[in-house]
């Protein structure tokens, strides 16, 4: 994969430090201590593996956070070269003393290495978290349930005024934002958090940013049937319903010709959607007992066969590289959409960069490398985050002293290249 690495086009900002664990009371040494190396023995636990991959699940638990990033071996994955030379800075460092975005993200890959996943053998292409991911839809069933007995008074009749197309539209990003909340890597199944979550209507007051009317209002400006819209999907489960969901009012409206979601290759993240999620939702969604999800199944496998709704990946998604190290083609790929949204926290610390950015830093000033608008739904879940209010952000504080990565709080951001009003 040829990815771009020069930084012609970075931030129009100095970088500030890059979110690091060392600080022994953060949530990155929270995550890389505690977090990481449960995810890695509760794959180990919960599934039956090969001598193999037990022996290298248990070294990744046992080494973190103090041991170093090294190399991996060549498991045959498309991307393991790229990885081996992302991390050949970090040789000699710990996992706290790395870029916690770097160590975070190659943990993920770790698993994958360890447990086989590109090897030829009996676990090749199997998911390590199937069965947390289970787990999680039994949990989020009666919110699933919920969302689609409330979408035919929203949603009916798509091809409304368009007063009421903007009030379906916010509905559906209210929807997707706190969808973000059922993310198993933060939220275990077991816990059972993902159904404790906002439903559509509730939550505005956690809305540290709340652009939906901007969106929406942009949704419909740049609407018709060559128009193109595109979904950086996060997690699966209820989230990705919300996802799909969005995606058929999209289309159903006749508010673009198609949508593009957009997958990661492998399992990652616990939670993160991969192609054979999204099309296990849409079986998913076509063996419910209600007529209407039955019907927005059979509008979405319609949707695939004409080419309306377009599945897509690329290894970028499951790399450590930011916005403006992404691939060229990738970039030219996306710079044809009419807009993208971009789901979730690590979607978001990906686009800005995950570093130490002041709150108050203008979204603008980061993105200036973007060469299409952009609308981000993100929970909090780390402490990267840029165009807040400073004053929103001190009552916050106040309010909840971990509102940064407890899941409770969250934005609806939008950045279009060629406004000038945009913080």
């Amino acid at each position: 994969m040829k990815s771009i690495l020069t930084d012609n086009d970075r931030p129009n900002l100095p970088l500030p430090e890059p979110i690091r664990g060392l600080d022994p009371d953060s949530f990155a040494n929270f995550t890389l201590s505690e977090r990481l190396p449960g995810i890695a023995r509760r794959v180990l636990r919960e599934n039956s593996w090969s001598e193999k991959s037990a022996r290298k699940l248990e070294k990744l638990a046992a080494e973190m956070p103090h041991g170093s990033l090294t190399p991996m071996p060549d498991d045959r994955g498309p991307d393991i070269q790229d990885w081996n030379r992302y991390i050949k800075p970090y040789h000699e460092v710990s996992y706290l003393e790395a870029p916690w975005f770097t160590a975070e993200t190659y943990f993920f890959r770790r698993i994958i290495e360890a447990c086989g996943y590109y090897r030829n053998g009996p676990e090749r292409g199997r998911d390590p978290y199937a069965g947390i991911k289970l787990e999680g839809m039994e949990t989020v069933a009666g919110s699933l349930e919920n969302l689609y007995k409330d979408l035919p008074d929203h949603l009916s009749s798509a091809r409304g005024t368009q007063s009421d197309t903007l009030d379906k539209l916010i509905y559906l990003l209210g929807a997707i934002v706190w969808g973000n909340r059922a993310d198993l890597s933060l939220f275990p199944a077991e816990k059972n958090e993902p159904g404790q979550m906002n439903t559509p209507g509730d939550g505005e007051e956690r809305l540290l940013v709340d652009d939906r009317g901007i969106i929406g209002e942009y949704l419909i400006s740049a609407a018709g049937k060559n128009s193109r819209f595109d979904i950086v999907l996060d997690n699966g489960g209820l989230e990705l319903a919300y996802d799909l969901a969005l995606a058929d009012f999209l289309l159903d409206s006749g508010l673009c010709g198609v949508v593009h979601l957009h997958t990661k290759p492998h399992p990652t993240y616990v939670s993160d959607a991969t192609t054979t999620d999204v099309l296990g939702m849409i079986d998913s969604l076509g063996l419910s007992s209600r007529p209407d999800t039955l019907a927005l199944a059979k509008r979405l496998c319609g949707y695939l066969e004409t080419g309306a709704l377009k599945i897509q990946s690329s290894y970028y998604w499951t790399s450590p590289l930011f916005g403006w190290q992404m691939e060229e083609n990738l970039m030219k790929e996306l710079s044809v959409a009419d807009l993208l949204i971009s789901k979730g926290d690590a979607n978001y610390r990906r686009w800005i960069g995950d570093f130490h950015w002041p709150f108050e830093t203008p979204i603008k000033d980061i993105l200036g490398y973007l060469p299409v608008p952009i609308a981000f739904t993100r929970i909090f879940k780390s402490n990267c985050a840029a165009g807040l209010d400073p004053e929103r952000v001190k009552t916050t504080r106040e309010i909840d002293q971990n509102w940064l990565y407890n899941g409770k709080w969250g934005i609806i951001q939008f950045f279009h290249p060629g406004a000038t009003s945009i913080k």
